[in-house]
């Protein structure tokens, strides 16, 4: 028993497969989820009425009711037409024109010709598809007017219903006039079900698909507003061209070391370091030239820090250096002559010949000079006006002669 259910669902899956690519037949690479929904549900109806009438013709063959035989006939054949044409077109509005008009009236002339309401088994129920096929996708106001043709129609059947009793071809039996009764109103509303729930169910599916869709773009659109975010917060305190600390991040850095000198009873020497000859390179080689030996020197200026010392750049051709030491003086001016070999070296890799340069270091020293920011940044910016006034190429550490 469990192995015959479970060959039952193998079978429904693939009848749901093929199901699933039949739908598809019309549809192209360039259909949105919308139209696509909307093809697939008008392909619905040729697929759950075709087969019916093709076998609905076949009875009506075997009984002799020729002309009423050729009716759903007629219709099986039209709908594989136009089934093959979507196919190869993609063009669903063919499609749409003739099923919606061939669903409406072909229930009602088979009725007519089978003799009225009783004699043709409700069959004008399938007529209903059309109405109901527009709701899935037509424009907001057309399948009103189906919907009204429908009731049009119904309207005209039950006036002439009488007259077709009379002059009717001979009825089928009362056997099979009952289970066409049962098969025209079970099938046809299970195949108006069926096709909303499937309308509902994929709408449903388009929805949640468009919010997940929606969701990935503002998780993405999110991401990236915080990376874009992350790096206005970066050059906020980092200068463009070297990506070192500028002068508004120097102070909040300063600060750090100031209190961490402090707590720590460490000296912090504060470098302002200014290039000498660097007017000379912009003028001669260009400001792009320029550009290149400003991060070559804040390269070799980082190479020879420690990673918590300070580097940044205060704007132009200046640069700041902050060093903590826990011995004497001596690691300080170590540091300060290393700089100025290393600037002072040839740029052999830059693109154009560079003309030399050095560079002008004052010192200032905390808590030794000043324990105000301020003031340090100030002692460091007047001993090295004071170095580039006199001979430039050197360091000299504020109020002190040894250099």
């Amino acid at each position: 028993m469990q192995l015959g259910y479970i060959t039952i669902v193998i079978k429904l899956k693939n009848l749901r497969q093929i199901l699933d690519k039949l739908l598809k037949i019309g549809s192209s690479d360039t259909d949105d989820e919308v139209l696509r929904l909307k093809k697939s549900s008008l392909l619905l109806v040729p697929l759950i009425i075709g087969p019916a009438a093709f076998i609905w013709g076949i009875i009506y063959l075997a009984f002799g009711h020729f002309v009423s035989a050729a009716i759903p006939l007629s219709y099986s054949l039209i709908s594989v037409f136009n089934l093959w044409h979507l196919h190869k077109t993609k063009d669903i509005a063919p499609l749409q024109n003739i099923q919606l008009i061939l669903v409406l009236i072909l229930p009602f002339l088979l009725m007519w010709s089978l003799g009225g309401f009783a004699q043709g088994s409700f069959v004008m129920i399938w007529a209903f598809f059309a109405p109901v096929a527009a709701l899935t996708y037509e424009s907001e106001n057309k399948p009103h007017y189906w919907f009204y043709a429908f009731m049009l129609l119904l309207l005209f059947s039950s006036i002439i219903n009488q007259t077709l009793i009379e002059s009717s071809i001979p009825p089928l039996p009362p056997v099979t006039i009952e289970v066409f009764n049962f098969l025209n109103i079970s099938a046809g509303l299970s195949g108006l079900f069926f096709l909303m729930r499937y309308f509902i169910n994929e709408k449903e599916k388009n929805a949640m698909q468009l919010l997940q869709k929606e969701h990935e773009t503002l998780k993405l659109r999110t991401e990236e507003l915080r990376v874009a975010n992350s790096k206005l917060q970066y050059f906020a305190k980092h200068d463009a061209l070297t990506e070192l600390s500028n002068r508004h991040h120097l102070h909040d850095q300063l600060n750090q070391m100031m209190a961490y000198a402090k707590r720590h009873n460490l000296t912090l020497a504060f470098m302002f370091i200014d290039l000498d000859g660097f007017k000379n390179v912009n003028d001669t080689c260009g400001h792009a030239v320029g550009d290149e030996v400003l991060r070559e020197v804040a390269q070799r200026i980082k190479s020879l820090l420690r990673e918590e010392d300070l580097i940044a750049r205060l704007g132009g051709d200046e640069f700041a250096v902050g060093i903590l030491s826990s011995d004497d003086i001596t690691y300080i001016k170590d540091i300060a002559r290393r700089l100025i070999e290393e600037i002072r070296r040839e740029y052999s890799d830059l693109t154009a010949e560079i003309p030399p340069i050095s560079a002008s270091i004052g010192i200032s020293l905390f808590p030794d000079h000043t324990q105000n920011i301020d003031e340090l940044l100030n002692y460091a910016d007047e001993a090295m006006y004071y170095i580039k006034n006199s001979s430039k190429n050197s360091f000299f550490i504020r109020q002190t002669d040894d250099q």
